[in-house]
């Protein structure tokens, strides 16, 4: 193993040679920091400063090739992917929305689906409603939100995702922050919205539904 003198003049030698840092490393194993203690008093030539850059360059444009052709195969395997599925059917899209309740909606209180994903929110509103026929009247809403969130705001936000008027939104539910929690951004952040439909019967029909996906 080389001592420690002999490491710094190799790694003088091969700045001076005008080789990068991240190169020198490869040959003398040291900290980038220390490299640039050792090196800090030679001056590049502006040709071998060129040099850097055109390596740069280059890395920079292979990255970018390869972002490209992993974006192309992406594409190819979304536009593959969308005649993987066909339009749902109402028997599938029953399924669709047990499955969804099984993992997110409420098992023991109550008929209610709880979500901050708007699209998501979207599809069982129209499930509740298509597909389990429960009318507009016989839903409400409730919204769990941070502190220092427009309490307002967020009501006509979710109101616009579920159709469901301002009327049947019910009593906000406010999270206190802790100390080291983080800042919600409302441009970002909407909040969950908990749907509840007042319908208990209903609620046994779904759990029964989800009762039938048997898989042992």
């Amino acid at each position: 193993m080389k001592k420690l003198w002999q490491l710094r003049e190799n790694a003088i030698k091969l700045r001076r040679l005008g080789w990068a840092y991240s190169e020198i490393q490869k040959k003398v194993p040291v900290h980038k920091i220390t490299l640039s203690k050792w090196c800090r008093d030679i001056e590049l030539t502006s040709r071998q400063i060129k040099s850097h850059g055109g390596r740069y360059a280059n890395r920079l444009k292979g990255a970018k090739a390869n972002c490209l052709k992993r974006q192309k195969e992406i594409i190819r395997i979304q536009k593959k992917a969308e005649n993987e599925i066909h339009i749902l059917t109402p028997y599938e899209l029953k399924i669709a929305g047990a499955a969804l309740y099984w993992g997110e909606g409420n098992k023991s209180h109550g008929l209610a689906f709880s979500n901050s994903d708007p699209e998501l929110v979207k599809f069982m509103m129209k499930w509740f409603q298509e597909t389990c026929e429960v009318p507009n009247k016989k839903i409400r809403a409730y919204l769990y939100l941070h502190t220092g969130q427009n309490e307002k705001k967020m009501q006509k936000y979710w109101s616009r995702v579920t159709n469901i008027p301002l009327n049947q939104f019910n009593k906000t539910i406010l999270k206190k922050e802790g100390s080291a929690s983080r800042k919600y951004s409302q441009d970002k952040y909407k909040g969950t919205i908990k749907i509840q439909v007042l319908n208990e019967n209903l609620k046994h029909r779904i759990l029964s539904w989800i009762e039938q996906f048997n898989f042992t």
